[in-house]
């Protein structure tokens, strides 16, 4: 396979929002020299500008819109898809007909047909490379957890039990407020948020793929049901009972836990303004939003693993938690801080593994899957999260929102699987 290791990689970016700027960012700080970025499309010109003069891109280059950039021909070697979920199934299927290497934001795409289609279009363009952006994978965090169960120190694997703690402010601002809220726009909140969490229980498998799923949830507490006319408003500026609300618009945006939305924050007087313009000024109980605030799914794999999957609006930490429980073992691990404990039976003994991670950016796993990226595309490697080895997960995810939206049934992903493999054949 031809490398590229003694001239510069060049990039088109498609969509300019924060996860364009967190990879332009490591390739930045890790890869000067090595890369050029020579176009760029977003329909927000702000961002257009400000994309413009950091890389130095000419304004021929700079297009409005996705569909802009799709009719020229190819300008890069990459194109950085990160638009919203809607879009990503036109853009891809396009980008790789034109001979593009994509990285590519999860999900795939919004549905799972289309998530299936893609990867027929990827298995009849062997020659286009695509990574997908599971960078939970390339964090410290799960792969000293992986380490640790191949080094069979607890044995066979039996059950695991993971937990994606959302953060109840972190959900107001992008599942009730922000653009992943409904799901005919974006798509389904387990596929969106959680297809990394399904990646993860594969990689921590190594090998053993899913079986069956079934899920239960629902959206119980950011709805209109919740919304009490006599004391609330529309807007949070306006509303009686805004002091003691914990998803105050008012609160959430003047700290410090909400940074990917920008007010002007030099006086209340102008941060007042612009929050009444906005989406995110908007009152929680009384938004478009229909994603699922809580979710849970029951998985069977390969071997007669089971685990299970909690998906939490009602958490005060942004965070992932796991417990992994083997024949001879038991691993429990949490994000900030990052610590694993390594239980041994035999011995009765712990021990603890201070991670000591201070990166951010998904604990480092942003910034270390643009290094790998590179590396692996310099050298012409098979990618660790190609969109061929990450088709299961999304077929996992949205199996699990078709599970719930028919009362639990069980979903047969194992069928699937295999319906998707003899259609290549």
């Amino acid at each position: 396979m031809q490398t590229t290791k003694d001239r510069k990689i060049t990039f088109s970016i498609i969509g300019l929002g924060g996860r364009a700027n967190v990879y332009l960012s490591a390739l930045e700080k890790h890869f000067p020299g090595k890369f050029q970025i020579v176009a760029i499309a977003d329909p927000d010109r702000q961002k257009q500008d400000k994309f413009r003069r950091r890389c130095n891109i000419p304004t021929e280059l700079v297009f409005d819109s996705d569909t802009a950039f799709l009719m020229r021909n190819k300008l890069s070697d990459i194109a950085i898809v990160s638009t919203q979920d809607q879009l990503h199934f036109k853009e891809v299927k396009c980008l790789v007909e034109k001979g593009y290497d994509i990285i590519l934001e999860k999900p795939i795409a919004s549905s799972l047909e289309e998530t299936i289609a893609l990867y027929q279009v990827a298995r009849l363009h062997p020659e286009c490379r695509i990574a997908v952006c599971h960078v939970l994978r390339y964090t410290k965090f799960f792969q000293t957890i992986r380490t640790q169960i191949k080094s069979g120190r607890i044995g066979k694997i039996i059950n695991i039990q993971h937990n994606e703690n959302i953060g109840y402010y972190h959900f107001a601002h992008s599942y009730v407020r922000g653009p992943w809220r409904n799901t005919a726009k974006s798509s389904p909140l387990i596929v969106a948020k959680s297809c990394h969490d399904m990646d993860i229980l594969l990689y921590l498998l190594d090998g053993l793929h899913a079986r069956k799923i079934s899920s239960f949830g629902s959206l119980s507490y950011f709805c209109h049901a919740n919304f009490d006319e006599s004391k609330m408003a529309d807007s949070c500026l306006d509303c009686s009972i805004e002091t003691s609300c914990p998803y105050s618009a008012k609160k959430i945006y003047s700290g410090d836990k909400i940074k990917s939305v920008l007010f002007d924050l030099s006086s209340v007087t102008r941060f007042e303004e612009d929050l009444r313009k906005s989406q995110y000024g908007k009152c929680v109980f009384n938004c478009d939003n229909d994603a699922v605030d809580h979710q849970v799914s029951i998985i069977e794999f390969e071997n007669g693993v089971t685990a299970t999957f909690n998906l939490s609006a009602f958490t005060s930490k942004v965070s992932r938690s796991i417990k992994i429980m083997g024949e001879k073992g038991e691993i429990r691990a949490i994000e900030k801080p990052y610590l694993i404990e390594v239980h041994d039976f035999l011995n009765d003994s712990i021990e603890t593994l201070d991670l000591n991670i201070m990166q951010r950016g998904h604990g480092g796993g942003d910034e270390n899957f643009i290094i790998e990226f590179m590396h692996q595309y310099g050298n012409g490697e098979d990618f660790s999260s190609s969109l061929i080895n990450s088709i299961e997960s999304h077929v996992m995810a949205f199996l699990a929102e078709r599970s719930r939206l028919d009362n639990g049934q069980v979903k047969e992903i194992e069928a699937i699987m295999k319906e998707i493999y003899m259609k290549q054949d």
